[in-house]
């Protein structure tokens, strides 16, 4: 088996388009972030800004305009465009009419439940209907979602319609709160996550780093579930398929003990 570092380094949220959304606000901004991403050991980022804020179109234009940047700057990185959308009734028609974006023009599709606090009853039915228009949906930072940190077995729903699950690096550090970073330890041990992600907002905070997120990966489930993470980014802004995960429902239903508490918070 390869080593872990051999495979790319990919990050596929991030909000790095400048201007677009509540993530880098300026030239000055996006080029911190991308040569943090840059020096942390990514090599191909997706930018996802948050499709309510800004059209596919602006989307695609700004991106343009970053790569003229990275290559005057010489930036070693490949950036590619998406947009994170919200997982409404109305998302199958945005679709059919070019106003949302995949992520690198795969078939892969991120997506967000508009409302954290709750989950939706038709969550499968939404999640069929992206499929049936020919996309693949990746469900993003679920360790947030309080339903998820209620009854973190959720995700089976999810992922038994044929998501993706996608969990940011800083909730491995507590960077989103206690429940959530309890949340993505548990969902990663159980094998219910797909991808790790930063989800990256700004060079100083929420920056877009996974090595760290990475290394706690292996210490909390294993180096093979590290590489299988690193492996399916890459096959996602490939276009590849990758079958969603069958992850251990009995670890999900269970209630964490003071012991796993302390596992998700020092990452062992």
């Amino acid at each position: 088996m390869e080593r872990m570092e051999q495979v790319p380094q990919v990050d596929i949220h991030t909000h790095v388009l400048p201007g677009l959304d509540d993530g880098a606000r300026d030239e000055r901004e996006v080029l911190a972030m991308l040569r943090i991403a840059v020096e942390d050991g990514t090599s191909v980022l997706v930018a996802t800004p948050h499709a309510r804020r800004c059209t596919a179109a602006a989307a695609r234009t700004t991106a343009d305009r970053l790569r003229e940047l990275l290559a005057r700057e010489a930036i070693p990185l490949a950036l590619l465009v998406g947009m994170e959308e919200q997982l409404l009734p109305d998302l199958p028609e945005r679709l059919a009419r070019g106003d949302a974006l995949s992520l690198g023009d795969t078939p892969w599709l991120l997506v967000e439940l508009p409302d954290w606090t709750i989950w939706p009853e038709d969550l499968v039915e939404r999640l069929r209907a992206i499929r049936a228009l020919g996309f693949w949906p990746i469900l993003a930072h679920v360790e947030r979602y309080v339903p998820v940190q209620q009854r973190p077995e959720r995700v089976l729903e999810a992922i038994e319609a044929g998501a993706l699950v996608q969990v940011n690096a800083d909730s491995l550090f507590g960077h989103h709160g206690p429940a959530a970073q309890r949340v993505a330890a548990l969902l990663i041990r159980a094998r219910a996550v797909s991808v790790l992600a930063s989800d990256a907002h700004k060079p100083d905070h929420r920056a877009p780093r996974l090595r760290a997120a990475f290394e706690r990966v292996s210490r909390l489930a294993g180096e093979d579930v590290a590489e299988e993470l690193r492996r399916t980014a890459q096959a996602i802004v490939s276009g590849a398929l990758v079958h969603p995960p069958q992850p251990d429902p009995a670890l999900l239903q269970t209630s964490p003990t003071l012991l796993e508490r302390l596992r998700s918070w020092v990452g062992v």
